[in-house]
C-alpha cells in the first residue's frame, strides 16, 4: 500500500521556514534587544495576546521588586 498523496499544506516544513525566518532575524540581537522584541510581537491569536501581555506585565513587576 505505497501509494503516495500530494498534501496540500505541509506542516512540518511551515513550522521549519517560520522557525529559520525568526533565527535568522533575531541571531544576532543582544539580550536587551531579544527582550524588546519579544515584549513588541503581536499575536494574531487573541489568547496567546493576552498570556503574554500578562507575562510581560509579570516580568516587569518582579523585576522592580528587587
Amino acid at each position: 500500500m505505497s501509494t503516495e498523496s500530494k498534501k496540500p499544506f505541509d506542516c512540518v516544513a511551515s513550522m521549519r521556514e517560520a522557525r529559520d525566518a525568526i533565527s535568522a532575524e533575531i541571531e544576532n540581537m543582544s539580550h536587551e534587544e531579544l527582550t524588546a522584541w519579544l515584549r513588541s510581537h503581536q499575536y494574531s491569536d487573541p489568547v496567546l495576546q493576552r498570556l503574554s501581555e500578562r507575562a510581560s506585565r509579570q516580568a516587569g513587576s518582579a523585576s522592580s521588586g528587587r
